[in-house]
């Protein structure tokens, strides 16, 4: 008896869809494949399991015809749901050692350390794409109709605005996009995310690929601080600016607090920084930035397994969606092929998922507002936004509302202050909307109407 032949008898008998239902076609070894195939067609077409009797006048070939009959004649006592796990577990094996010879015999001797690392990623990815490890779905006996507490608690506002906030929170299982032109604000959006989740008591983690790390701290440094970023990297600050930057990096450390009081005497900032590296990150919060320029699925994924269960993370931030790779391979249209952006988009959806953790991710928009490459990618988002940047001195930014598929579709104007770079969290009025009241006014039109 092997693990197929017991599994697709259990099926069978115990008329048991649910397991059907998660099994995959390449669990399955290839001779049994075509069994798989003329299931499947049975309950396509009569929306039930048949029974071997069925089978008996539905199979004409004669050699599968006796692989039926040796599947209907074997004893078995273990449970289909139980049997499809172990038939999961050898899949996955079998596939992790093909894929390690193929490694070995053709890239292990000439690779770099990094390469290397790479490609073991890479495998990773290719299993768990191929074999399904997600828990099953709850039993319509079972489900609630409702999220407890625990689960309402890890939904999150984008801190943008207030107003707004009070509305629309995010769901720890969501994609949120945000769209714009080069130099739109799409990163300074993701600091300033970053930035409210941390002050929040969570952790962010922030998948930087044009900026290097040291930059995106910098940002997110002057949003939570309100220090003017130019100051800042210059180091041109005022005490109390002194103060604000070394209590907001002290916070970063377990016990770094205890060490303001001897800054506040020496300022000497490179020596407390460097006492502060003695110390262990936070444990319950962390900003955590990696910056990878040629980031791929691959590389998220094994990030996320090392730190998701590690930390109490509120949201991760892909920075952008636009120039994340599926993997590494070379490929014929380029990591800007419409197909490469709309799997990347899905996957980071899953991921969402599989980790009950809200992604944010900004994506490039044309002229006209739509998205770059591919218009697919929004397919797989929960929420997206399309940003509008005024002039500076309208210290405005506009979230034109694209998608919502939770929620009513509601865009806001939020108050941006281009020195420190924090968006909100009061609202604005736009030039535009400020245009149009005042030709009301003119006309005598009713404002609320506009």
């Amino acid at each position: 008896m092997n693990i197929a032949s017991a599994l697709l008898k259990q099926i069978i008998v115990q008329k048991d869809l649910d397991t059907w239902s998660n099994l995959k076609e390449h669990y399955l070894p290839g001779d049994f494949q075509s069994i798989f195939k003329i299931l499947d067609k049975h309950i396509e077409q009569y929306q039930d399991l048949p029974q071997f009797e069925d089978l008996r006048y539905e199979v004409r070939d004669r050699k599968l015809q006796e692989k039926i009959f040796a599947i209907e004649s074997i004893d078995v006592e273990v449970d289909a749901w139980l049997l499809l796990d172990y038939l999961k577990n050898e899949y996955a094996q079998v596939e992790i050692l093909d894929q390690l010879d193929r490694y070995i015999d053709n890239t292990v001797a000439m690779a770099t350390a990094e390469e290397n690392i790479e490609q073991l990623q890479e495998i990773v990815l290719k299993v768990s794409e191929s074999v399904d490890v997600k828990p099953p779905e709850e039993s319509m006996e079972r489900i609630s109709l409702f999220e407890d507490d625990k689960e309402l608690s890890k939904y999150l506002p984008l801190g943008l605005n207030s107003e707004y906030d009070s509305e629309i929170q995010f769901s720890p299982k969501d994609l949120v996009l945000v769209g714009g032109r080069r130099g739109s604000g799409k990163s300074v959006t993701c600091c300033n995310l970053a930035a409210n989740v941390y002050e929040s008591g969570r952790s962010a983690i922030y998948f930087t690929i044009e900026m290097d790390s040291r930059s995106i701290l910098q940002r997110i440094c002057s949003v939570a601080t309100r220090v003017p970023l130019k100051r800042l990297r210059s180091k041109m600050l005022s005490t109390d600016e002194w103060n604000l930057v070394a209590g907001w990096w002290a916070g970063r450390f377990d016990g770094g607090n205890e060490l303001l009081p001897e800054f506040e005497k020496t300022r000497d900032f490179d020596a407390f920084h460097d006492k502060l590296t003695r110390l262990q990150l936070h444990k319950d919060r962390q900003i955590d930035v990696i910056y990878d320029p040629a980031l791929t699925l691959s590389k998220i994924q094994s990030e996320l397994d090392k730190k998701v269960n590690q930390l109490d993370v509120g949201v991760v931030i892909v920075d952008y969606l636009n120039q994340v790779k599926r993997h590494n391979a070379p490929s014929r249209s380029g990591q800007y092929d419409w197909t490469e952006q709309i799997e990347v988009s899905k996957k980071m959806k899953l991921y969402a998922q599989e980790y009950e953790t809200m992604f944010f991710a900004p994506y490039q928009t044309d002229a006209s507002g739509e998205a770059r490459f591919a218009k697919g990618i929004l397919d797989a988002a929960d929420a997206a936004y399309s940003l509008e940047t005024w002039e500076q001195e309208d210290n405005c930014m506009t979230f034109n509302c694209t998608k919502m598929r939770s929620n009513v579709m509601k865009s806001f104007d939020s108050v941006i202050d281009w020195e420190t770079l924090k968006i909100g969290p009061q609202s604005a009025i736009n030039p535009k909307t400020k245009e149009e009241m005042s030709n009301s006014m003119k006309t005598g039109e009713d404002v609320d109407d506009l």
